[in-house]
């Protein structure tokens, strides 16, 4: 398992040298470069992000309006050439604060802290049997057992439940990746279905309540391979 992680700061140079560190260790996965916290955000409500690598000092959006206009966020490292920011740092609980210039041993350092939190959540989330949503400036709980299934609309999400549905901003893509539950299973490029609320399947669609829904050539077979066939 590795994290991937993305890298956010105005500087040119020290984009280059914060991704040379990543190249450098085995436990990162670099998906994304970025310039300014725009498109840090942007890229956040696409992909499945585990750590930021996060400048303070940004024009536009700074490091600290980034934390908080992010509807939500992974684990995020500090760096910056600003050793005052601590206080920020600790403060918005990051994993941790790294001062420019970084130095190979402290990046690793602060890597691995961010490693062993991954996994402790990870341990955590299997166990989860639900998921919130951000509805109205609230987060929403919903248990797994009332989810039907996920369903792309454009740049949103819908969460169709027994009792109603959920629009969230996202991909399904990223949803697939947060999930991480067996229980649920992408059969098309625009649907997760719940495997329990199938009713039943029939050539390339299957039936979860009223609701037709297709599933592809390529995700037919894995699909057949997670039920109990008689």
């Amino acid at each position: 398992m590795v994290l991937n992680c993305i890298i956010v700061d105005d500087d040119l140079m020290a984009r280059k040298g914060l991704e040379r560190l990543c190249d450098k260790s085995e436990l990162l996965n670099t998906i994304g470069i970025c310039e300014n916290a725009k498109k840090a955000l942007e890229l956040l409500s696409k992909e499945v992000v585990d750590l930021i690598f996060l400048d303070i000092e940004m024009p536009e959006i700074t490091g600290i309006e980034f934390l908080e206009n992010a509807v939500s966020l992974p684990q995020v490292i500090f760096t910056t050439s600003n050793k005052e920011y601590a206080y920020e740092a600790y403060n918005y609980q990051v994993t941790d604060f790294l001062k420019k210039p970084i130095t190979y041993p402290r990046f690793k350092q602060a890597v691995e802290k961010a490693y062993a939190i991954h996994e402790k959540n990870n341990a955590y989330k299997a166990n989860a049997q639900e998921v919130y949503v951000r509805e109205d400036g609230r987060f929403v709980r919903i248990p797994f057992d009332h989810i039907l299934y996920f369903e792309n609309v454009g740049d949103y999400v819908r969460v169709k439940t027994v009792q109603g549905s959920h629009i969230i901003h996202g991909t399904l893509k990223g949803i697939n990746g947060k999930l991480d539950n067996p229980r649920f299973l992408k059969v098309h490029r625009s649907f997760i279905v719940n495997l329990s609320k199938i009713k039943d399947i029939e050539e390339n669609t299957l039936v979860i309540e009223k609701k037709v829904i297709p599933i592809s050539r390529a995700n037919k077979p894995v699909l057949m391979g997670k039920l109990n066939l008689l």
